[in-house]
């Protein structure tokens, strides 16, 4: 399964999870916790990398394996 984390401001994918949200949650630091549970940050399964509206696909993006 993967998770896309994008910013709520420019629709910028910053970061794809790989693996099970769960275990991924769990192994998050409070900081990183925080960090992904601000008003800047969302999350979707469904990117629609350039569609209206979809993500901007970022090449750079922080990949993160569970």
């Amino acid at each position: 399964m993967k998770m896309y984390i994008y910013s709520n401001e420019t629709n910028e994918h910053v970061a794809t999870v790989v693996g099970e949200w769960d275990k991924f949650y769990e192994a998050l630091t409070a900081a990183e916790k925080s960090l992904y549970n601000t008003n800047d940050y969302s999350m979707t399964c469904t990117p629609a990398f350039g569609a209206t509206d979809g993500l901007v696909e970022n090449p750079n993006a922080e990949i993160i394996s569970i």
